[in-house]
């Protein structure tokens, strides 16, 4: 019979837990900032001009519950297996989008390496810690490979 790993009583997280976690908190700030302080926002993170305050809010709208939704899947995140393809779907057409508008601009290498590269990496590894939810787990509880 499978049992979660809340269950189990295992003290130190696995990766996924760490990753979903990460992702969470990561979107959790994403999404304060945007609400709270969008013109910091847009003038140390996302400088896409023209600034609108409104579309901003917005997102930060958006981004916040997501937030909050990965760090709660963290606990166990294969009881969250939905949750998180939905923040990897969401992670890697945003860094889609960004890979489109750097082929669009010609942007620089520079550019490629501090703006959408790690936009990539980071939907890659929420993919990652998903599939590593989704794995099934053994007799003795530990997932397989």
């Amino acid at each position: 019979m499978k049992t979660s790993r809340v269950a189990q009583g295992f003290a130190r997280p696995d990766i996924a837990q760490l990753l979903v976690g990460f992702a969470g908190v990561l979107y959790l700030l994403t999404g304060l900032a945007l609400l709270l302080a969008p013109a910091w926002f847009f003038a140390m993170i996302g400088p896409f001009p023209p600034f609108n305050r409104h579309y901003m809010g917005d997102l930060g709208a958006f981004l916040l519950p997501m937030g909050i939704g990965l760090l709660l899947a963290a606990r166990d995140p294969s009881q969250h297996k939905l949750l998180i393809r939905i923040a990897v779907a969401g992670s890697l057409l945003h860094a889609l989008n960004h890979v489109y508008d750097a082929v669009l601009d010609r942007a620089p290498l520079g550019h490629w390496l501090v703006d959408t590269l790690p936009l990539l990496i980071f939907g890659t590894l929420l993919l990652l810690a998903e599939r590593r939810a989704a794995a099934p787990t053994t007799d003795s509880g530990i997932r397989g490979t």
